[in-house]
């Protein structure tokens, strides 16, 4: 039976965008972790959001956060990692791909002192963000920890915006209400690495990969079992033409479930 490795985008994927619901997932979860799958979340969240969601789902291991900015692996998962990798609260080992957090708020500055009206996580309080995710404070506090990438209002040019975030070699996504500053890097860059790193450990696995936006593009084109969960506005009205893809017919957590089930049953699980 193939081994396999899951990779899962969070917001309209696992979870839902407007209820936040998780729970149709956790029966998919469940059966995942019963047969021993890794599953990696790999999405826009910073890493002290991600391991509040890991704690809910009942996940322990790697995680790629802030859209591919870092690359997170507990010290004690039987992974083979190089001695030159960096700490992270003595926890982690982290791999660093995005600029600096420092750097991107230093650029909002500059980008302010040019005219540009532009608001980031860094210049709100967490009841603002709250109001403005429907997040609970709480985890709007921790959606401000950021290491490498910063979610903004922005209000103008979004042409000259991109233009000016050049010069400093950053550019941005656009998620719903927010634009997403950030450096040259992706889920799909960060998922290879940690692929690379697997199979060093001897896990040779096929991927399957959930994502339902655009920025989660990078990582499903990769994998070997691509899965789009439906939404509405999503990439799943214009989806790629891609084989091995599979498009959900219910939304968030209720998809997410569908898909695992359907997928480990074609591949003789069930």
């Amino acid at each position: 039976m193939k081994k396999l490795l899951v990779f899962t985008d969070l917001d309209g994927t696992l979870i839902g965008l407007k209820e936040h619901l998780y729970e149709p997932a956790l029966e998919g979860i469940r059966k995942l972790l019963n047969l021993q799958v890794p599953i990696i979340i790999a999405t826009s969240k910073s890493p002290k959001e991600i391991e509040l969601w890991q704690k809910r789902l009942g996940i322990y291991g790697p995680f790629i956060a802030e859209n591919g900015g870092g690359i997170f692996i507990p010290k004690d998962y039987p992974l083979s990692v190089p001695k030159d990798f960096r700490e992270y609260e003595g926890r982690y080992w982290l791999i660093p791909l995005g600029k600096p957090y420092d750097y991107i708020r230093h650029t909002i500055n500059e980008l302010r002192e040019k005219n540009f009206l532009i608001e980031g996580f860094g210049d709100m309080s967490p009841s603002k963000i709250a109001q403005i995710t429907g997040l609970p404070e709480e985890e709007a506090i921790l959606a401000k920890e950021r290491l490498f990438t910063e979610p903004c209002l922005f209000e103008g040019n979004e042409k000259s915006l991109l233009e000016n975030l050049r010069e400093k070699n950053l550019t941005f996504w656009r998620g719903g209400r927010f634009l997403h500053l950030q450096s040259h890097h992706d889920k799909g860059k960060a998922m290879e690495i940690l692929l690379d790193l697997f199979k060093k450990s001897g896990l040779n696995p096929e991927i399957v990969a959930l994502g339902d936006s655009r920025i989660d593009l990078p990582m499903l084109e990769r994998a070997d079992w691509k899965i789009i969960v439906r939404r509405h506005g999503g990439i799943s009205e214009n989806p790629p033409k891609w084989d091995n893809l599979f498009i959900t017919t219910q939304e968030g957590p209720w998809g997410w479930r569908e898909a695992i089930f359907k997928l480990l049953k074609e591949l003789g699980y069930d």
